[in-house]
């Protein structure tokens, strides 16, 4: 089969990227024919893919957007497609990967009525609603829960649209069998101490993913564990005003930015915890990657996957709104306990947290015979 694969923008650090590539390769593998559509391509292509961008005028995200929707629909006419895979919301498309929280509960449940005015606003809910309006026939791929009640409440969507997808955690995260050997080697390798204590925040989006509220956290624990603690940021994003909250804090030596990282999976197997305090997180893909990686999880309740942990006691789940004592009282917690990576590595055997790919190429499959007559 034909398939076209949709997104705005490839950025090589971002969740809803990998998930793509790991659901084009699964359908690649399956022989099908997969020809990525973008509107910009950030680092390095894959040799084994067919990408495509498409040449973008208008200045704002917004803008942007309309216009690629609009792009990709003449670019696809005239072309044998079977089916439209998009992983932003557009019109258009005959299967939608629903990575993103509801913009509409945003707009009307987070900002103002002058909000609503707005040519953005306007916009993203009309791409909305061309994905999860009652007229709309796109089959949606859903990898949130409670996402699935929200759209519903504005849309109307039919439930039969919507498929609740597993988890799709790479298995080459899980704790590898010659950890205990490894271990001490990356500690030395990255500077660490034997007693450091290490928690990584991992994520490219530092306000929404609430890496103010880990530093309020660490600020306020006891002054013999604070001074073991190193925070260790893993993402790309503006660092300065964190940076300055670090140092208003007295936290600056233990707080470290790396940037954009390719070795993600060895700073979680060289880390004692996760912390994701997030403000936001459709599921938070993070945590079950920290898990497998034998680490207990600090997290936010708005994380999707946050029942992961309280479901199966690995780690804590904090309530809005969060304090810094709240934190500190979680961080404080987790490192009075010594069984975690035990816990973990049965948890990351026998939960289904990895077929996430194979189940959505298995409903894109389904969506193109169909529209196909096939």
């Amino acid at each position: 089969m034909q398939l076209a694969f949709a997104l705005f923008h490839y950025f090589p650090y971002g969740g809803l990227e990998r998930d793509m590539l790991a659901v084009a390769r699964v359908c690649q593998n399956r022989g099908h024919d997969v020809t990525i559509y973008c509107g910009g391509w950030q680092g390095e292509k894959p040799a084994d893919m067919r990408i495509e961008e498409l040449s973008l005028r208008a200045v704002s995200n917004h803008g942007r957007a309309q216009e690629f929707a609009a792009r990709l629909q003449e670019k696809l006419q005239g072309l044998s497609i079977d089916a439209v895979v998009g992983f932003n919301k557009m019109p258009g498309l005959d299967v939608y990967y629903a990575a993103d929280v509801c913009f509409a509960q945003k707009a009307f449940e987070e900002r103002n009525f002058f909000y609503r005015l707005t040519p953005r606003c306007r916009q993203y809910l009309a791409l909305e609603k061309a994905v999860f309006g009652e007229h709309s026939s796109t089959e949606v791929l859903m990898i949130s829960k409670a996402q699935i009640d929200i759209y519903r409440r504005y849309y109307h969507t039919q439930r039969a649209r919507l498929h609740l997808l597993p988890p799709g955690i790479r298995r080459e995260r899980i704790l590898p069998a010659n950890y205990e050997i490894m271990r001490p080697q990356w500690r030395e390798q990255y500077g660490l101490s034997a007693s450091d204590l290490l928690i990584m925040f991992v994520g490219s989006d530092f306000r929404r993913k609430g890496l103010d509220r880990a530093l309020h956290g660490i600020a306020a624990l006891a002054p013999p564990l604070r001074e073991r603690i190193k925070l260790w940021v893993a993402g790309q994003d503006n660092e300065k005003p964190f940076m300055n909250l670090a140092r208003t804090l007295n936290l600056e030596t233990n707080v470290r930015f790396l940037g954009a990282r390719d070795d993600v999976a060895q700073l979680l197997w060289s880390a004692d915890a996760l912390i994701h305090p997030a403000y936001s997180e459709n599921t938070g893909t993070v945590l079950l990657e920290a898990i497998a990686a034998g680490l207990p999880v600090i997290a936010s309740s708005a994380c999707g996957y946050a029942h992961y942990i309280t479901d199966h006691q690995l780690g804590y789940v904090i309530d809005s709104p969060i304090t810094p004592a709240q934190v500190a009282d979680a961080i404080t917690a987790v490192f009075a306990r010594s069984d975690w990576r035990e816990r973990c590595r049965a948890f990351a055997i026998d939960a289904d947290i990895y077929s996430m790919p194979e189940h959505a190429a298995d409903i894109i499959e389904r969506t193109a015979q169909r529209r196909s007559g096939a």
